[in-house]
């Protein structure tokens, strides 16, 4: 893929930041966007054409589009209203954290010492997510560990010193398995992360269970390859096709977006990116094993994952990666 001039991408997130405040609280959008246009008539190939993508959960076509633009005009996409070439994905992006018994796997496991890619929740909800990787506030110097808001909050009410299990609840852990407090989250800030405070109950190193350690941080890119360890779906690979992206959430009673968004596909088209329980782990840039983004949703039909920016994560929980 050819580099991406400047000003191009500029106008883009110009139009981008425009079709957010047309479309992203209607209720038929999942994600909006900047990437590669997708050819459906190729079987879902990616193209060289940039865009702003509006992803919804059903695009009508051909004569059954007149019809439904006529019944329901207020769920219409009006790609007339975005100055910049416009495309339209179907698919959805539920959260990936996993709320009911499925075989356990040795991800699912107590870990001793703690790593990234392995089983993680608080003590109220009966699920499992993704323990991310170890980080310090910036300040103090204080050692936790970072995953989604979803896993290690799941709520409004949640406070700073709720206990957070490893292995998740829905994966048998209970109080004895209290490795970190909840610390603070960054859900204000439009960033679905939370950092708890590591308890010493346990050792940690830095490992990404079955890919190593992380090396440092970098912003991701359109067009890199990524790869990710996960309780849901283990070591997955995949490449970054959709950039700055805003994803809309309830939070509470209220409709929040989610920034910093980059979509993630398979190489093949065979391949898994992620599945449920993947939720808080960490993407990697393949070659150096430098931290990218936090996996925090994603769909198998079609196979896709999202993830948000790490620096914008790190700055907004005033956090860096420990190597």
């Amino acid at each position: 893929m050819e580099a991406i001039k400047p000003g191009v991408f500029r106008a883009a997130c110009r139009a981008r930041d425009l079709a957010a405040a047309y479309y992203l609280f209607n209720p038929r959008v999942t994600l909006i966007d900047v990437g590669w246009k997708i050819k459906e008539t190729q079987g879902g190939q990616i193209t060289e054409d940039l865009a702003v993508r509006v992803h919804v959960g059903y695009k009508p076509r051909g004569a059954v589009l007149e019809a439904f633009s006529e019944r329901h005009p207020e769920l219409f996409i009006d790609k007339n209203c975005i100055p910049f070439q416009v495309d339209i994905v179907e698919s959805v992006y539920p959260l990936q954290w996993f709320w009911y018994p499925v075989p356990l796997t040795r991800r699912g496991h107590a870990f001793n010492p703690l790593c990234g890619g392995i089983s993680v929740s608080n003590e109220w909800l009966h699920n499992y997510g993704t323990l991310g990787g170890l980080v310090q506030d910036r300040d103090t110097g204080k050692e936790m560990v970072l995953s989604n808001w979803h896993v290690l909050a799941g709520s409004a009410y949640a406070s700073q010193g709720l206990r957070i299990y490893q292995p998740g609840y829905a994966d048998g852990g209970r109080f004895q398995h209290t490795v970190a407090l909840l610390e603070r989250h960054a859900m204000s800030q439009g960033v679905d992360a939370a950092v708890a405070k590591l308890t010493g109950a346990r050792p940690w190193i830095n490992d990404q269970l079955d890919v190593g350690p992380v090396s440092g941080v970098t912003r991701p890119a359109l067009g890199m390859r990524v790869i990710k360890s996960g309780r849901g779906s283990g070591v997955t690979r995949g490449m970054i096709d959709g950039i700055e992206g805003e994803y809309p959430i309830q939070y509470g009673s209220l409709w929040r977006k989610i920034k910093h968004v980059y979509r993630v596909v398979p190489v093949a088209w065979k391949d898994k990116v992620s599945r449920g329980g993947d939720s808080g782990s960490w993407w990697l840039e393949e070659s150096t094993r430098k931290a990218v983004a936090l996996h925090f949703a994603g769909y198998d039909s079609p196979e896709t994952a999202l993830a948000i920016a790490m620096p914008q994560v790190l700055d907004a929980l005033n956090i860096d990666i420990v190597t």
